[in-house]
């Protein structure tokens, strides 16, 4: 037996099938069911489902965590995927917009589960080489307490803002740090994270479809409300810059293009339909960050990928174009996209570039002067180095960048002799997150979700098939 036949062997061996528990199931059914019920409920309910949607993720997600870690993987995802909607129709049912409704502190609630493994790993950092994740962890809380003492100038002029936007900072780095620790579960932290994308591009890219097509009134009622409407399109049938079941297109094109990638690696009859809906309503979006960020995702998998999977990638790319393309050039589609993918020529006449430019200009010698900082939760725009300059200042951005740096290139260190597209698609997955970063601070929020989560998915995969190899070296030479 040679080296790679080993370590397929111990590889396969070590996969352990866990089949969904018909418990996990019918606890979140039943929060699906509760929530089903205050929505039809009126207004009224949708008042209630306001503190029990919440509530409920954090009471589900921790016994998820406890007793079904793989499921509590995928719980979190569907909640990032779903809870935008949830909140607009719970505020359409209520009757009016709700400006920070705490429906969207949900998939927070049910990542603070993952506080339980910093606890309990934090005493083994420097044996684990967790220390980048500490330091941080560290500039965060760093950024908190600031933001604390200057509280008088947050949201709403009150220190609960600061602990809500410690949430969008700090959740995505549980989430991460989660993944990468419990690295003997790669397996199947894999397999869901393809199952859980294959079914969310279906579903977001059926609803983006039909949001694009039928401008739903409690999707009108958001834009129009929001303030939205320069950014996000017109509250009119075919006049939406599709974000489907999220809050904004700028995000969904985000976890769009993290879905469509993760595509590549899955298999079954859902991967055609998934794929032809998924790109149409990614197009429709028209966020050109995401457009380009995927295709420097796609261009990474060519230029890494051993020769025998560059033709498999080749022909699924190939195949999809065959889905896609004659879908996007009909209308009422093809009008949209075409106008949009014209601009890409012309960035120096594009309103939003231009109004980012502007702002980055007349902050940028504001945010080197800062060096302790204002805090967490009292500076925000579309600039992610500005808003770690102002919130965090050079004491905290330093230690932050410096540690995300380090994660990264760690995370790219590591080249799989095993058969797994998978690991290099999450490599895909982070040069488009971190090109993202150029358009705004998604470090943080929903969107840090995904660059953390695949930055601990991957350094998650170098120490499993680091494991393997020393086994099978081990095996080899003890032989």
């Amino acid at each position: 037996m040679n080296n790679r036949e080993h370590l397929r062997s111990l590889q396969s061996s070590q996969k352990s099938q866990s089949l969904p528990s018909s418990e996990a199931w019918f606890v979140i059914l039943i929060f699906v069911f509760l929530t089903l019920i205050l929505l039809s409920a009126g207004s009224v309910g949708a008042r209630i489902l306001s503190v029990v949607f919440p509530l409920g993720s954090f009471v589900v997600g921790w016994f998820l965590y406890f007793r079904y870690p793989i499921i509590y993987l995928g719980f979190v995802w569907w909640l990032f995927f779903l809870v935008a909607f949830v909140r607009r129709v719970a505020d359409f049912r209520a009757g009016v917009f709700s400006e920070s409704s705490p429906i969207l502190l949900a998939p927070y609630m049910a990542i603070l589960a993952c506080g339980h493994t910093l606890f309990l790993n934090l005493p083994k950092s420097r044996q684990q080489k967790t220390l980048p994740f500490i330091l941080a962890f560290a500039s965060i809380f760093y950024g908190f307490l600031v933001g604390l003492i200057n509280s008088v100038g947050v949201i709403n002029g009150k220190p609960i803002g600061v602990t809500v936007r410690l949430l969008e900072w700090i959740c995505p780095l549980l989430f991460g740090y989660h993944l990468y620790v419990n690295w003997r579960r790669y397996p199947e932290y894999s397999r869901n994270i393809k199952n859980v994308f294959l079914w969310g591009v279906l579903v977001m890219g059926i609803y983006g479809i039909y949001q694009y097509l039928v401008a739903p009134e409690w999707d009108r009622l958001w834009l129009i409300s929001s303030g939205m409407l320069d950014s996000a399109g017109k509250p009119v049938p075919l006049g939406i810059r599709v974000w489907s079941t999220l809050n904004a297109p700028g995000p969904f094109g985000d976890y769009m293009a993290t879905g469509l990638t993760i595509l590549l690696s899955c298999h079954g009859s859902l991967v055609a339909p998934s794929a032809a809906v998924g790109f149409l309503s990614f197009l429709l979006s028209i966020v050109r960050t995401a457009w380009i960020g995927w295709f420097l995702g796609m261009a990474s998998l060519i230029t890494f990928l051993p020769t025998k999977q560059k033709f498999r990638l080749a022909l699924t790319i190939i195949l999809l174009a065959i889905i896609v393309v004659p879908l996007s050039t009909i209308e009422p589609f093809a009008t949209t996209i075409s106008t949009r993918m014209e601009t890409l020529s012309d960035l120096d006449n594009d309103g939003s570039a231009l109004a980012r430019k502007a702002a980055f200009s007349l902050l940028i010698n504001d945010a080197l002067s800062q060096v302790v900082g204002t805090g967490i939760g009292t500076f925000d725009t579309d600039s992610a180095f500005l808003v770690l300059m102002f919130e965090l200042g050079w004491i905290g951005a330093t230690v932050y960048m410096g540690s995300l740096i380090t994660i990264v290139i760690k995370a790219f260190s590591f080249n799989v002799k095993a058969d797994d597209i998978f690991l290099p698609i999450t490599r895909a997955v982070l040069i488009k997150s971190i090109f993202f970063l150029v358009a705004g601070p998604t470090m943080r929020g929903g969107q840090g979700v995904i660059l953390w989560g695949f930055l601990g998915i991957a350094l998650a995969g170098r120490e499993y098939y680091q494991a393997l190899e020393n086994k099978v070296n081990t095996s080899i030479n003890s032989a």
